[in-house]
């Protein structure tokens, strides 16, 4: 029994999509907007279609409309061999590259082929990785880091991402895009090279085509504002713009002649009538005229004409989700392997989550290791040092999410459009390699304060508890930003400025909670600066046989002046910073068990929080302004 051969065949499709057309912010003003109007195009398996047009051609809208990515609204039908082409369909056998891909840039290049594959669910690994290594020429750099490649190395790892995969589809949006000229060919032969050999179909766009290129591309598409002026095999390119009226001169790059000749001329009003009246001729030709050219058989070996969808085709078998627990396993391994390579970006990884906090709070250390017991002194200078500890915790928190997170969260989004995975799989994979990392780095730092505050075991474990907890909290407050704030240094700020604002009101370290206004010491309830601080001032202040009449200075001693000596000890410090006014449970406030299982409910709670806020859709524009 003979099977059809597998064909992406797009019929009338058109595509609208909001525009702004005026105003700023979330008072701008949009109206539907037609991209692509009517296009037809047809390609078979074995064959390269390039999509051409100038910028705002719709060339990367026609790929999203095959791709299912579209937002807006779309009429027409895509097809790949004879079925609807489905979002989920295109997942199973598609495969997407974007203008611009980003990869993490710790892992070595056979790590990122190996965990991608690991996400796909994909069987023979090792074999895949070894094979796309070996066909995009990157076998020699396969243990660099990704960030030691050069441009021309990097696309080609983007398309081995997808191309160790084995898609039946592939789409890329302009693979050569700021490639050299050799560069440029050795990409599109390799894209060539895989169409013929696996019998796939690959879809590309390209605004300033070479005529190098023009042997490997089996078939055109000509856009321009959204129309089609041609589509067709390359071969009958020449013949039907002839047969139009408009030949190729001798010499000339065809591919760019015809691009020019679909471009609209901007340069005067004259230039600019004249090349749109002349468009609107060539697409109304083609839609007279072009049919037969743009369902001319391919002239592609037997083999491939004659491959059944499915039967021949290796990736048919990927697309088969994986269970939560494998996926969340390979992103988990994904991120320590970033954490812990051996290069410049690994080494920033590991220094950033373990290093530079004990670092910084060694510094901080410092200025109060000779602080003297004396009442004028040490209840300041302790108050300073638990204040300036905390405000630590929560700053190295943030700058390390700012940091560290926006490498993984724009990965992230880039596999989320390819189905792999979820927001809540994202942030739960993130958040189990960051825990145990900031615990190390939580229990090393505050271990550098144990000789200078003199804790015993219980105290240190309760301490690192503590601060802890506030370093998750400053770490979760950044992702909460980071969601919807592009640029990293905006979010750190705006995560710091809230911090701080918490610390102000409720840590008691600048203002007593008891001083405070009602509504301020009603909002510190609400606070965890005001339970981690509450409870560090207890484990270090807080302790008889320390700060029990300490004499006031070198000469006076306590108890004496009542307007000098203020506190009999530490509880009657802490009693005045944090305890207002007509509250009578003061113990169940000076509770550091309390106050260390608050702390720690906050950052539970920072957690789940963001694990529903990354299952919840964007809005467009915030997509459109963030996520490209």
């Amino acid at each position: 029994m003979t099977v059809p051969e597998c064909t992406l065949d797009i019929s009338n499709v058109s595509y609208s999509a909001s525009m702004n057309i005026g105003g700023s912010g979330c008072i701008s003003k949009t109206e539907p907007t037609a991209v692509l109007r009517d296009v037809s195009a047809r390609v078979h398996g074995g064959e390269v279609l390039a999509v051409l047009g100038s910028k705002g051609s719709g060339k990367r809208a026609l790929l999203d409309v095959i791709a299912g990515r579209a937002i807006g609204e779309t009429r027409g039908r895509i097809s790949l061999g004879g079925s609807l082409l489905t979002p989920e369909l295109f997942r199973r056998h598609g495969g997407y590259v974007a203008h611009r891909c980003y990869l993490l840039s710790s892992l070595t290049v056979r790590q990122t082929l190996t965990y991608s594959m690991s996400l796909a669910n994909l069987n023979n690994r090792e074999l895949r990785v070894r094979q796309t290594l070996a066909d995009l020429a990157l076998s020699q750099v396969a243990n660099r880091s990704i960030n030691d490649l050069t441009k021309a190395e990097y696309r080609r790892i983007m398309l081995g991402v997808q191309l160790a995969k084995d898609p039946m589809l592939l789409l890329l949006d302009e693979p050569t895009w700021d490639t050299d000229p050799l560069n440029t060919y050795l990409i599109v032969s390799m894209l060539w090279s895989y169409a013929t050999k696996r019998g796939s179909i690959v879809v590309l766009t390209m605004e300033t085509p070479r005529s190098d290129v023009l042997p490997f591309v089996s078939r055109v598409t000509l856009l321009c504002l959204g129309a089609v002026v041609y589509s067709g095999p390359t071969r009958s390119m020449l013949d039907y713009f002839a047969y139009v009226g408009f030949p190729c001169p001798e010499l000339e790059n065809p591919l760019m002649y015809y691009l020019c000749l679909s471009t609209v001329d901007r340069r005067s009003r004259e230039r600019f009538l004249e090349s749109n009246q002349q468009i609107s001729v060539l697409v109304e030709k083609f839609k007279i005229e072009g049919n037969l050219y743009m369902k001319e058989a391919p002239q592609g070996s037997p083999s491939i004409k004659e491959m059944p969808v499915g039967f021949i085709h290796k990736g048919l078998g990927h697309g088969i989700r994986p269970g939560c627990f494998s996926t969340l396993l390979a992103l988990y391994l994904r991120g320590l392997a970033a954490t812990f390579s051996f290069n410049k970006c690994g080494l920033g990884h590991f220094a950033a989550r373990l290093l530079i906090l004990p670092f910084c709070l060694s510094l901080l250390s410092i200025l109060y290791s000779h602080s003297s017991p004396l009442q004028s002194r040490y209840f300041m200078q302790t108050g300073g040092l638990v204040f300036n500890c905390l405000a630590l915790f929560y700053i190295i928190g943030i700058a390390t999410t700012a940091l560290l997170f926006p490498g993984f969260r724009a990965r992230y989004y880039q596999e989320k459009r390819e189905g792999l995975y979820g927001g809540t799989m994202f942030l739960t994979a993130y958040t189990l390699l960051s825990l145990p990392l900031s615990f190390i780095s939580t229990i090393i730092t505050v271990g550098i304060l144990v000789p200078t505050l003199d804790l015993n075991l219980l105290s240190w474990a309760y301490a690192s508890g503590i601060f802890w907890s506030s370093y998750i909290i400053a770490e979760q407050l950044s992702i909460s930003f980071l969601m919807v704030i592009k640029r990293p240094f905006i979010g750190a700020i705006t995560a710091l400025y809230f911090t701080l604002i918490s610390l102000l009101i409720a840590s008691g370290g600048l203002r007593s909670i008891r001083n405070l206004p009602n509504y301020m010491s009603t909002l510190s309830n609400a606070l965890p600066t005001r339970y981690a601080s509450l409870a560090i001032n207890e484990l270090i202040i807080d302790m008889p046989n320390r700060t029990t009449n300490l004499a006031y200075n070198e000469s006076l001693s306590c108890p004496g002046i009542p307007g000098l000596c203020r506190y009999a000890n530490g509880g009657a410090y802490i009693v005045e910073r944090f305890i207002r006014d007509g509250e009578t449970d003061v113990s169940r406030i000076l509770n550091v068990e309390l106050n260390l299982l608050i702390s720690l409910t906050f950052a539970l709670s920072f957690v789940i929080f963001n694990s529903i806020l990354y299952l919840l859709p964007l809005p467009s524009k915030v997509k459109a302004k963030f996520r490209e």
